[in-house]
């Protein structure tokens, strides 16, 4: 639910589906979404687009939506981080790629964007939609509120293990640039007042999938349900996680 819920908010504050520099009047569009989760962004760009051919790729099909039995949709399980067979190779008008940042750490990012870049055809898309963590910061309407939980939680966006670095979203233009793609457009968009609780909310959304995740494994389910609505409580009054999200849009040559 979290991820088809993330699809119309992030639909909204960027508003679009395809970026508007990526030209989409050709019939016969092929169209890859990579890590398609849901199939929510393949789906609605396939309907919104009937006579491209839109192809979502992900590691199980443990998410796919019933509805990808939509014509000129192929929902395919691949594990994006390995090649892709050669059927697919260079085949794709547009590469849609979103929401990598909880799979991907610095070391990880070049490798799966020269893996992307396989798919296009010469001339062909890339845009990659995410989350620029390390900018995330905490809105209050009064700055002497207290916040301790969503200060807490601002820094799990930035570093949530140890392991963790999220560098390689800001430095996307200049990795796309690396690998000869013309960058067209590296768009910020911020969550804008009206949908800055729906934002939190969907954070909200996030723990409860990891209550699910961890409660049977490690115990742990009651202190993040705690947390939880401490965080709650402090939207409640009013202050927000701030996050700007960044849409990098290169092109292959020819």
């Amino acid at each position: 639910m979290r991820l088809n819920y993330n699809h119309l908010l992030m639909k909204s504050v960027a508003g679009y589906l395809v970026h508007p520099k990526i030209p989409v009047d050709t019939n016969g569009l092929r169209i890859a979404d990579v890590g398609t989760g849901t199939a929510a962004w393949a789906l609605e760009t396939a309907t919104k687009y009937p006579s491209a051919t839109v192809d979502g790729f992900d590691i199980s099909d443990e998410q796919f939506s019933p509805l990808y039995s939509i014509s000129n949709v192929r929902l395919i399980v691949h594990d994006c981080f390995k090649p892709f067979p050669s059927a697919y190779l260079g085949q794709y008008d547009i590469v849609h790629a979103r929401f990598w940042l909880c799979l991907v750490n610095n070391p990880d990012a070049p490798e799966l964007l020269k893996n992307l870049i396989t798919l296009l055809k010469p001339g062909g898309y890339l845009q990659w939609f995410d989350a620029l963590a390390l900018s995330t910061s905490v809105y209050k309407p009064d700055p002497a509120m207290l916040t301790p939980a969503l200060e807490q939680h601002s820094k799990v966006w930035k570093k949530p293990y140890e392991y963790t670095s999220y560098d390689w979203v800001e430095q996307l233009p200049e990795s796309f640039k690396s690998q000869a793609l013309e960058v067209v457009a590296a768009d910020r968009h911020v969550v804008g007042d009206e949908y800055r609780f729906i934002w939190g909310l969907s954070n909200l959304a996030g723990l409860e999938d990891l209550v699910d995740e961890k409660a049977i494994d490690t115990g742990k389910a009651e202190g993040i349900k705690m947390y939880a609505a401490s965080l709650e409580a402090e939207m409640k009054k009013g202050a927000m996680l701030n996050t700007s999200f960044l849409c990098v849009v290169g092109r292959k040559g020819f």
